[in-house]
C-alpha cells in the first residue's frame, strides 16, 4: 500500500498542474499546494491556540500546556494529506468545479470521492495504515481543526490565484471574489484567519515559506520528473507518519505528531540558503558547521524578522534542528527514503544520470535497522521497478 500511494504522490501529484484551465504566470503543482496548505494550517493553529488558551490558567501534573491539549495537530496534518489523494485520483476535476457539484448533487459528489478512495484502499497490504485512513477522514468530532484545514486550504488557493491575476485579472475575478468571500466567512470564527488576513507580516512570512514550491530538488541533475522541495516535504511526512505508525498500535501518538511536524518545516531553510547539496556540505571540513551559523543568521534576517519572537521560539528547532535525537533519526530516515524513491523514479523512467545515486542510496537505507525502514523498502520493490499505468495517466 505505502509503495502504491507514494507513486501516486509522486507520479500523478507531481504532474497536476492547478488552475489547469486558467492561463498562468506560474504552474504550482498539485503537491505543492499540499505542502503550502500544511504551512498555513500549522501556522493558523499555533495563532488560534495563543487567541483561545488562558496563559494564567494552571494545568495539572504531566499536562504539557494548554495548547497541546486545545487543537490535533496530528489530525490536521493527517487529514489535509489523507484527502490530498482523492484529489490524485479525481485529478480532471478542479475546485471550482467542485464547489459547483457540491451544491447541485452533495450526494452523487461524496460517492464520487468514496469511490477515489475504496481505490486507495483497494490496495495490497498496510491494514492498520488503512484504518487509521478510514477513521481520520470520517472523524466529525474535530469541528475547530476542520474550519482550520478548510481556512488553509482557501488561503492557498488563494495566494495561487491573485498571483496570476496580477497579469490575467479578468480571467481570475469570480474565483477570486468567490475565496474572498470564503476567507471572510471563516475569519468570523477564526481569530487566526482573522490575524493572517489583516497582518502583511505574516503573509510575508507564508510567501517566504511559498517559494520552496519553487525550489527544486536534484538541482544540479537533469530532472525528467522534478519535484520540489516543498512538495518533498510533503513525502517525507507522509513517510514519517508511516515511520511513526508501523508498530505502534496503542503507542504515542505525540511521537507521531513531533515528527510529522520536523518534516513539514525541515527544509524551510533553503528558502533563504537554496538547496546546497551533501557532497559540497562535505567537501571541506567545518563548511557544515559554518553552514548551520549561515543559515541561522539568514534566516533572521530574512524569515523571522516577519513573525513574532515567541513564534520564532516555537518552530526555529523545527527548521534548524529536525534530525536531532531519537525521533530526528526517524526522521532523517524519511528524508533519505523521500530521496531514493525521487531518484528510483528518474532510474524507471530512463534517466541514467540516477542509477549510481539510486544504488547508493539504495545500499544506504537497507542498513537501516528499523522495522518500518525495512517494511517500507519490502513494500516499495513492489512498485518501483517499472513504469505503471497508474504513473502516466
Amino acid at each position: 500500500m505505502v509503495g502504491n500511494i507514494l507513486r501516486l504522490m509522486l507520479g500523478r501529484g507531481l504532474s497536476i498542474i492547478r488552475w489547469n484551465n486558467f492561463p498562468r504566470v506560474v504552474d504550482i503543482k498539485h503537491m505543492d499546494n499540499v505542502g503550502f496548505s500544511l504551512h498555513v494550517a500549522l501556522f493558523l493553529v499555533y495563532h488560534e491556540e495563543k487567541s483561545r488558551c488562558p496563559s494564567d490558567i494552571p494545568l495539572y501534573e504531566g499536562e504539557l500546556s494548554w495548547s497541546d491539549k486545545k487543537i490535533d495537530r496530528l489530525y490536521i496534518m493527517k487529514q489535509i494529506i489523507f484527502s490530498s489523494l482523492s484529489d490524485i485520483i479525481l485529478s480532471d476535476i478542479n475546485s471550482g468545479t467542485k464547489g459547483y457539484i457540491q451544491k447541485s448533487d452533495g450526494a452523487i459528489f461524496e460517492k464520487l470521492y468514496t469511490k477515489a478512495f475504496d481505490y486507495i484502499y483497494s490496495f495490497e497490504g498496510g491494514n492498520l495504515l488503512k484504518e487509521d485512513m478510514r477513521q481520520t477522514l470520517a472523524d466529525t468530532s474535530h469541528p475547530l481543526e476542520d474550519k482550520i484545514i478548510f481556512a488553509a486550504k482557501k488561503y492557498a488557493g488563494y495566494t495561487e490565484a491573485m498571483t496570476n491575476a496580477r497579469v490575467f485579472s479578468e480571467m481570475y475575478e469570480v474565483p477570486i471574489w468567490e475565496i474572498e468571500s470564503q476567507l471572510q466567512s471563516a475569519s468570523k470564527n477564526l481569530s487566526s484567519l482573522r490575524f493572517l488576513l489583516e497582518d502583511s507580516d505574516a503573509q510575508k512570512y507564508l510567501s517566504h515559506v511559498q517559494r520552496l514550491s519553487f525550489a527544486m530538488r536534484w538541482n544540479q541533475y537533469q530532472r525528467i520528473i522534478p519535484i520540489s522541495v516543498m512538495s518533498h516535504k510533503v513525502i517525507v511526512a507522509y513517510l514519517a507518519y508511516i515511520i511513526g505508525t508501523h508498530g505502534n498500535t496503542g503507542g504515542k501518538t505525540s511521537d507521531i505528531t513531533e515528527m510529522m511536524m520536523r518534516a513539514i518545516y525541515h527544509d524551510v531553510p533553503e528558502v533563504i540558503t537554496g538547496d546546497i547539496i551533501t557532497p559540497t556540505k562535505k567537501a571541506v571540513p567545518g563548511f557544515v558547521e559554518l553552514l548551520e551559523k549561515v543559515e541561522t543568521d539568514m534566516l533572521d534576517d530574512y524569515l523571522f524578522s516577519y513573525i513574532s519572537p515567541e513564534y520564532k521560539n516555537y518552530i526555529q528547532s523545527y527548521m534548524l534542528e529536525p534530525f536531532e535525537g531519537e525521533l530526528g533519526k526517524k526522521v532523517k530516515y524519511a528524508d533519505n527514503l523521500s530521496a531514493l524513491f525521487e531518484a528510483k523514479l528518474e532510474v524507471i523512467h530512463g534517466n541514467k544520470n540516477f542509477i549510481e545515486v539510486t544504488k547508493t542510496m539504495m545500499k544506504h537505507n537497507s542498513q537501516i535497522q528499523n522495522e518500518a525502514v525495512e517494511y517500507i523498502l519490502k513494500d516499495m520493490t513492489l512498485y518501483f521497478e517499472e513504469i505503471k499505468e497508474d504513473i502516466l495517466r
